[in-house]
């Protein structure tokens, strides 16, 4: 075997290890801060969707008093405000399903501290080793 070939189980796998870790610690950090805006955003969308819904279903009630006000049928002006109604009834459940996805936001921010707090310090220790000191083991740190 050539002498440029680096042999496997040594300084290459260990420092491929501690790469590795502290990839793996920046991507699950990462991801929990992207899924916590993601969920954000999500509860702001909902929010404004249903803002732009309670604002045509006040549209529809002019138009039924419109079309009272013009002697149109009943049956079509029954038939606008409850449609109007609709709209306003699915604004309470888009509201439950905001605050859902705040909770949700709060917790994968939650999650992302506590990730950082537990697992932070170690891998700022392994992006920072002084050279000649090589890093334990990767299932020595497993098992916090």
């Amino acid at each position: 075997m050539s002498d440029l070939v680096p042999v496997i189980g040594g300084a290459l796998e260990k420092t491929g290890s501690v790469i590795v870790g502290a990839v793996r610690f920046g991507i699950v950090v990462a991801q929990l801060t992207v899924a916590s805006a993601t969920m954000a955003g999500l509860s702001h969308q909902v929010r404004s969707t249903f803002r732009y819904v309670e604002e045509c279903a006040s549209s529809v009630d002019r138009l039924a008093d419109l079309a009272a006000s013009k002697a149109v049928d009943q049956s079509t002006v029954n038939e606008h405000r409850e449609a109007a109604t609709v709209m306003r009834d699915c604004k309470e459940e888009a509201e439950a399903m905001a605050v859902e996805c705040e909770e949700m936001s709060s917790l994968f921010h939650e999650t992302a501290d506590g990730h950082i707090a537990d697992y932070g310090a170690v891998a700022d220790a392994a992006n920072n080793m002084p050279d000649g000191i090589e890093m334990a083991d990767r299932t020595f740190y497993s098992n916090r």
